[in-house]
């Protein structure tokens, strides 16, 4: 008897402890960002918004309920946010670019990473919405969408603009704009290849067994674990600029991706241009054996100095810099 409330206690106490975290796990989270100081003095300053205005731009951008979405071939996508004040992202149309005409005579599409995304800044804030700001002033009633998504790199970026093209998204003429440097991995997995595989691998199984499948996820999404996996374990997920880099592989994968690019862009008279941009001068130097050639450019070329935060992300200024350079090389190439 003494062993069997032995046991009820350990149960009880076991379900007790998991509701206590889920309870107190908001409250500490609002608590920790209730006077927090996300970017540096001169990068808050530089996005013209005050202090509770930066907290919400950080916010909006990293600490959404689910940052990430599942996305067919390319694997994720930024999750959808359709109500945001800086930031909103939606399937269809990538991140909101709001100074679009209502009525487009020709689309311009940006694909990238980090970079194109703009994380960081709001929705005016970001390259191709500067972009859209010079066809603006110029009286061209070109739409501009920004297609950038974490993560992603020229092989993630091709098979996205084919899904564009493969739904009749982009039309002959259109403008596409690919931005990449950092961001290549060459032949390294994309973020949670392993955790789909896994869980792909078991849930197709025979149907009697999945049982197992469904006790281990219920016992590693308990609120207990997952707070251990926050506090312990966190450090030690190898994350993607952790792996080892194969510059060879990295040239290989983005000089196909290049061909690719230019074969599509040629058989379906799209008006198609490649710009590089890098933080990391062991990766620059190693793409100097990549010529420059009528559609592949490299940004900054004048090294200028560009303002970043701590998580690379560029800042308002920096960005219409970038947009003004892209634009200039369009023109007279």
């Amino acid at each position: 008897m003494n062993k069997l409330k032995l046991i009820l206690f350990t149960l009880l106490l076991f379900i007790l402890l998991n509701a206590i975290i889920v309870f107190l796990w908001p409250i500490r989270t609002n608590l920790k960002f209730a006077d927090f100081n996300p970017y540096s003095e001169e990068y808050s300053k530089s996005l013209n918004l005050n202090q509770d205005e930066v907290l919400n731009l950080y916010l909006e951008t990293w600490q959404r309920e689910r940052l990430f979405e599942y996305d067919q071939y390319t694997g994720i996508r930024e999750s959808e946010s359709v109500n945001g004040k800086y930031v909103n992202i939606s399937k269809k149309n990538g991140r909101l670019v709001p100074n679009n005409p209502e009525f487009c005579k020709k689309n311009i599409f940006f694909y990238g990473g980090e970079v194109v995304f703009g994380y960081d800044v709001t929705d005016s804030q970001s390259i191709p919405f500067y972009f859209r700001n010079i066809l603006k002033n110029k009286n061209l009633e070109h739409c501009v969408y920004n297609y950038g998504r974490a993560t992603y790199f020229s092989t993630q970026e091709n098979i996205l603009f084919q899904q564009h093209l493969i739904n009749n998204k982009i039309n002959k003429d259109d403008l596409i704009i690919f931005i990449d440097g950092d961001n290549e991995i060459g032949v390294n997995e994309i973020l949670n290849t392993k955790f789909i595989e896994e869980n792909y691998n078991s849930l197709h199984q025979k149907y009697w067994k999945l049982y197992k499948v469904g006790i281990k996820h219920f016992f590693n999404l308990l609120p207990i674990n997952q707070l251990y996996e926050v506090f312990f374990e966190k450090n030690k997920n190898p994350k993607i600029s952790d792996q080892k880099i194969d510059s060879v592989s990295i040239l290989n994968v983005y000089t196909n991706n290049l061909n690719i690019r230019s074969a599509i862009c040629e058989k379906y008279n799209f008006n198609c241009y490649n710009f590089l941009i890098f933080n990391d001068e062991k990766i620059k130097n190693n793409f100097q054996q990549i010529k420059k050639n009528k559609n592949l450019f490299y940004l900054n070329s004048q090294e200028k100095n560009l303002l970043k935060n701590k998580f690379n992300s560029y800042s308002p200024d920096s960005n219409k810099i970038l947009a003004d350079e892209i634009y200039y090389i369009i023109s007279i190439n």
